[in-house]
């Protein structure tokens, strides 16, 4: 995809799409990184693998000399900070200053003699995009060395890109290497927290992932009609058509080509967050070669806010032995806007928060709460 002659809301969804693109065909990520980095003010743009314990450090940068990013396995062991930037959840954004503050990285050795000369910025925007027991992921974005800080604009396209960055990751993790021939091998992408679908120009299902079955069986915001997707709210199930019609059109047309929607649900659940995204007509014959009679045309991912939240809150319980109203606040308060705002969202009293924070204090062997919501976001 190319972003020439677009508005600005055009770009961006026609980025959103070059980043699920990628996902399908890893010899776009460079070009999707530089297109990251000019969106968003910071053209030096780094994807950083982290896995200590392999000692493993690697670095790859579209615009930075080649030696500089070699050398940084050599620096590995004595790289500030960097192990601290797996305590950051996958899609959350944070700024070099949230890990080392500026005075203290700009005196080391590491920043003197590798950092600076390579043209990265001392607090750059930066996201995990997985993290794991074994390793993480993370993407960067690097402003001029003399530039202005990134402004509020800046950084809320970074973290709404910071999102889409996660799931594609997450989507290209489960489909490379595998040579996909028959939709046995696509049961890897039965891991995913999301709903992924392929779908056809009739939005028609070619393959549909456990998570994608359960919503469309469920009948609650998504379903099928006559045999094509659709949903649940009548506009909603046409605008949703529509972002897949809009992608069976000429590969050199990309304005308007996909895009996002929210489908509403049930009374006082909340809605399901859709992405629609093209599929190259080349990437649809090499990745789905079974399917080329029927050739998919858009990625449906879904994404069930809820469903997260369950799982964040399973999650907690298992690692703290929260109860389920422990874990409800312990959610709440990593928002970062107090205990009354915590209390108020979920309609109980200050003096039943404040019993739950004490709780959770006494189970996580915290003593602040910045120390807890750090030891919180932890994977």
């Amino acid at each position: 995809m190319s972003g020439g002659g677009l508005s600005g809301e055009d770009k961006v969804l026609d980025l959103v799409g070059s980043i699920y693109d990628a996902a399908l065909d890893a010899q776009l990520w460079p070009g999707v990184l530089n297109r990251i980095g000019d969106a968003v003010g910071g053209p030096q743009v780094v994807f950083g693998f982290y896995d200590p314990a392999n000692g493993i450090v690697s670095m790859h940068a579209p615009r930075t000399d080649p030696d500089i990013l070699r050398s940084f396995h050599d620096w590995s062991p004595n790289i500030p900070a960097l192990p601290c930037t797996g305590n950051y959840r996958p899609g959350e954004v944070f700024t070099g200053g949230d890990v080392i503050s500026r005075d203290e990285f700009t005196s080391t050795a590491f920043y003197n003699e590798l950092w600076r000369p390579g043209g990265f910025s001392a607090d750059p925007l930066v996201t995990n995009l997985f993290a794991d027991s074994a390793a993480s992921g993370h993407i960067a974005s690097h402003g001029l060395q003399n530039q202005s800080p990134f402004d509020g604009s800046q950084k809320r396209l970074f973290a709404a890109l910071a999102q889409h960055l996660v799931r594609a990751v997450a989507l290209q993790r489960r489909v490379y290497h595998l040579t996909i021939a028959n939709e046995r091998a696509l049961t890897g992408l039965d891991g995913l927290q999301q709903g992924f679908l392929l779908v056809d120009a009739e939005a028609r299902p070619l393959f549909v992932n456990r998570v994608a079955r359960a919503l469309l069986d469920s009948r609650d915001g998504l379903r099928l009609e006559a045999g094509a997707l659709s949903a649940s709210d009548a506009d909603g199930g046409r605008t949703l058509r529509g972002l897949i019609k809009s992608c069976a059109g000429d590969a050199s047309v990309v304005a308007g080509s996909g895009g996002d929607v929210a489908l509403p649900r049930g009374s006082e659940r909340l809605p399901l967050d859709v992405v629609v995204t093209p599929v190259k007509q080349e990437t649809a014959k090499a990745v789905l070669p079974w399917t080329f009679s029927q050739r998919a045309i858009a990625i449906v991912l879904v994404s069930d806010p809820e469903g997260e939240i369950q799982a964040r809150a399973e999650d907690l319980r298992q690692r703290f032995g929260f109860t389920p109203a422990e874990a409800a606040f312990a959610l709440e308060i990593v928002k970062g806007d107090g205990r009354q705002a915590a209390a108020d969202r979920l309609g109980i009293t200050v003096g039943t928060a404040r019993s739950h924070l004490s709780s959770i204090f006494d189970k996580t062997g915290s003593r602040r709460q910045a120390e807890l919501v750090r030891l919180l976001l932890q994977k």
